[in-house]
């Protein structure tokens, strides 16, 4: 039977039958897949470790109507994220956006770096986690179409100076006259924050040193644009 060799990221799984599971992988050549693991609760079974979520690396299955798994090579398995609990609750939340902003049968190698990079951040470094699931949640937007933008108004063009409104019905930053119903003026430590976690790359923002308040409410700002965006709220929070 013809087989398929992809790079994936296990996001999460489901027991099936006695001994088999079902794991869903976040693929970089197929998106979001469900394959089978045979056996895999078997105390010796070869493939158990590669069925464990946030686990990363060369996965070969069948391509018959069930994906059935038969060699697996981890290339990294992010272990140190499952020592600390509020890591892995923000790897999950991770996973839970991956769910629902990647639609079925669509694939984002940008996507799928990113998420490589979240989880690389959150086992190796001392980077805030709030500011890794910030940072990863405007990737998000930017990826799916939502991109924000700063210092000029998105709807008018004009320079922001003294108001920046948030609008939520678009999910973007306006000038005052471009409020909308359901906007909101950022105050300026806010939108600093922001603006400062979306131009710093992945690999250096174990070294910004900001206010935890203003991470908080950035935080927050960002899990309603999610919801608005995307229509779910995120289900794990930290």
């Amino acid at each position: 039977m013809e087989q398929t060799k992809v790079k994936a990221i296990v996001i999460g799984g489901i027991d099936y039958k006695e001994k088999d599971k079902l794991i869903t992988l976040f693929t970089l050549e197929q998106g979001i897949i469900s394959v089978l693991f045979k056996s895999v609760k078997n105390s010796n079974a070869k493939l158990k470790a590669s069925k464990e979520p946030m686990s990363f690396g060369e996965y070969i299955f069948t391509n018959g109507n069930t994906k059935t798994v038969t060699s697996a090579e981890i290339i990294d398995s992010f272990y140190d994220i499952t020592k600390n609990i509020k890591k892995y609750y923000t790897a999950c939340s991770i996973f839970e956006i991956i769910k629902t902003a990647l639609p079925i049968g669509e694939t984002s190698a940008e996507f799928f770096v990113s998420t490589l990079k979240s989880l690389e951040l959150l086992a190796y470094s001392n980077a805030d986690i709030k500011v890794v699931l910030i940072k990863y949640l405007i990737k998000a937007f930017e990826i799916f179409g939502y991109k924000i933008t700063f210092d000029k108004c998105s709807i008018c063009g004009q320079k922001l100076l003294v108001h920046k409104i948030f609008n939520f019905s678009h999910g973007d930053v306006t000038c005052f006259g471009c409020k909308s119903l359901d906007g909101i003026e950022l105050n300026d430590g806010v939108y600093s924050v922001m603006r400062i976690i979306s131009i710093t790359d992945f690999e250096k923002l174990s070294t910004l040193k900001l206010k935890a308040e203003l991470v908080n409410d950035v935080y927050e700002l960002l899990c309603k644009n999610y919801y608005y965006r995307f229509g779910k709220k995120l289900e794990i929070s930290i």
